[in-house]
C-alpha cells in the first residue's frame, strides 16, 4: 500500500495542514518522497525478517585427541613400577589442556580407569586444610599466630583431662600448618596419628592430647607430623562453625564447580561412588583398607578426581591466567615458609616450594598422589591408585625420584604439542 492511498494518513490533521502549505511544490516531488520513506520502511522489515539461506556455519569445536609423546611417558612409569592405573591433568596457562586416564580402575573387575573416577590424595589433602585456614584468615576470622590451646585460644581447654604444659599452651595456627609444633608423637617418636584406630575423633583427641608429647618448643625446629593437620581441621571446626568437610565444600569446593571431593572411607565395600580400588606392594600390601582414613580428614583423607585438583591448584596459585581463592596478601602468607633449618626453608602453610616450582605429594598404601606448577604456567595434577613399598627405601626411594623427575618433564618439554582448549 502506498503512503498516499492510507486515509489514515491523508485525513490525519497535521499532514492535511502540512499538504495545504506545500502549494508550491510539485505533486511528482512529494509523491518521490513518499515512495522514498515506503522503500527504506520495506529495506527495514525485510532486514529484520529471518533468513534461512544466510545462517552462518556453526562454529567448530576442538576437542581433545590423544598426545603420543605424552600417554609413553605415563604408561612407561605405570610399567616400570607395576602400578595398576594412573590419572593425570594438564593445565596451560590456566586451560585444561590435556586430561587422560590410564590402565585399570578394578584389577579384578577387569574396569578401565576414566577421569571421572577419584582417588584419595592422602597428603595431598594438607594443601585443602591449609587453604581452607587461610581462607578464614582472609575473612579476618582467625589469625595465624592465634593459640590453639589454652584459656582464650581457639580450642580452649575442650580436649583432653590433663593440665596443659607450657609446650601445648604455645602452639599457633602456623606452627600447626608449618609442622613446627615439636611433636605430638608418643615415646618412641612415632606420630600419634594411627593409634588407637577404633576410636572416633573426640576419643582421639582427648587421648592424643594426655598422651602424646610436644618433644620440641613450638617453633623453633621442623618437624613431619601428620597429627598437626588432624588439629588443623578441628580449627576449621571451631572456627567457622561447621565440619570440616562442610566448611570446605561452601567455601571454595562447590564455588569453584569441584564436584568430585569427598572424603575417604576406610573399607573396601565404603568406596565412594567412581571410586577405584587400591593396590599396595611389598609391605604395604594388605593395608589399603586397614587404616582409619576418616580420622585422617585432614591430613590425608580427600578423594577427588585428577582434573578437580588441578582446578583447585590452579585457583590457589598466584598466577593470573584464572582467578585465585586467595588474596595477594593471603597467598604471600599461604607461601611463607618456617625458615631456615632446623626449621624449613621451602615448606609453607600447606604448600612447599622447590626453586622455580610449588607442589605436594601424597602416599598411603596402594595410593601416590600429586601436583606440581611452574612458573612458565604450566601445571599438572597426577594420581595412581598404586604405590610402591614405602616401608622399604631401598625400592621407594627410587620410585619417588622417578614420579618427581616425571611431573618436572611432564611442566618443561613438549610445551606445543597441546591443543589450544580449556576443559575446566
Amino acid at each position: 500500500m502506498t503512503f498516499w492511498s492510507n486515509p489514515d494518513v491523508i485525513k490525519n490533521p497535521l499532514l492535511t495542514k502540512t499538504f495545504s502549505t506545500m502549494k508550491f511544490q510539485s505533486f511528482s516531488k512529494i509523491m518521490y518522497r513518499g515512495l522514498l520513506f515506503s522503500a527504506l520502511v520495506s529495506i527495514f522489515i525485510w532486514s529484520c525478517s529471518p533468513k534461512e539461506d544466510s545462517d552462518p556455519t556453526p562454529p567448530t569445536i576442538v576437542t581433545q585427541v590423544d598426545i603420543p609423546v605424552i600417554d609413553g611417558k605415563i604408561e612407561a612409569f605405570l610399567a616400570s613400577y607395576k602400578i595398576p592405573g594412573a590419572s593425570l591433568a594438564i593445565s596451560k596457562n590456566g586451560k585444561l589442556v590435556y586430561k587422560k586416564a590410564y590402565g585399570k580402575a578394578d584389577v579384578e573387575g577387569n574396569v578401565d580407569m576414566t577421569t571421572n573416577h577419584r582417588m584419595r590424595v592422602a597428603s595431598v589433602s594438607k594443601t585443602f586444610t591449609g587453604v581452607a585456614i587461610m581462607r578464614l584468615v582472609q575473612a579476618g576470622k582467625l589469625s595465624l599466630d592465634d593459640k590453639v590451646f589454652g584459656p582464650g585460644s581457639i580450642l580452649g581447654t575442650d580436649f583432653g583431662t590433663k593440665a596443659y604444659g607450657a609446650r601445648v599452651l604455645n602452639v599457633t595456627v602456623k606452627n600447626l600448618l608449618q609442622m613446627t609444633t615439636g611433636g605430638w608423637v608418643l615415646a618412641n617418636d612415632r606420630d600419634a596419628i594411627d593409634s588407637n584406630p577404633t576410636m572416633n575423633n573426640k576419643v582421639f583427641f582427648d587421648w592424643m592430647m594426655d598422651n602424646a608429647l610436644l618433644k620440641h618448643d613450638p617453633g623453633t625446629r621442623y618437624w613431619y607430623i601428620n597429627t598437626n593437620y588432624f588439629v588443623a581441621a578441628r580449627v576449621v571446626e571451631k572456627v567457622s562453625g561447621k565440619s570440616f568437610y562442610q566448611f570446605m565444600k561452601d567455601d571454595f569446593l562447590t564455588p569453584l564447580g569441584i564436584t568430585s571431593a569427598v572424603m575417604g572411607k576406610s573399607a573396601m565395600t565404603n568406596l565412594q561412588p567412581e571410586e577405584t580400588k587400591y593396590y599396595g606392594q611389598g609391605g604395604t600390601k594388605g593395608f589399603e583398607y586397614n587404616l582409619n582414613i576418616e580420622r585422617r580428614d585432614g591430613d590425608g583423607g580427600l578423594v577427588i578426581n585428577a582434573s578437580d585438583l588441578l582446578k583447585f591448584v590452579t585457583a590457589i596459585d598466584g598466577n593470573p591466567s584464572r582467578p585465585d581463592i586467595l588474596d595477594a596478601t593471603t597467598y604471600q602468607k599461604f607461601i611463607q615458609p618456617s625458615g631456615p633449618a632446623p626449621l624449613e626453608p621451602n615448606f609453607g602453610n600447606g604448600i612447599v616450594k622447590w626453586n622455580t616450582r610449588y607442589y605436594f605429594y601424597g602416599a598411603l598404601p596402594g595410593t601416590r598422589s600429586s601436583y606440581m606448577t611452574e612458573n612458565n604456567g604450566m601445571a599438572v595434577a597426577l594420581i595412581f591408585n598404586g604405590n610402591a613399598d614405602y616401608t622399604n627405601n631401598a625400592v621407594y626411594n627410587p620410585f619417588v625420584q622417578a614420579h618427581q623427575a616425571l611431573l618436572v618433564d611432564l611442566l618443561t618439554k613438549n610445551l606445543n604439542v597441546y591443543l589450544d582448549i580449556d576443559q575446566f
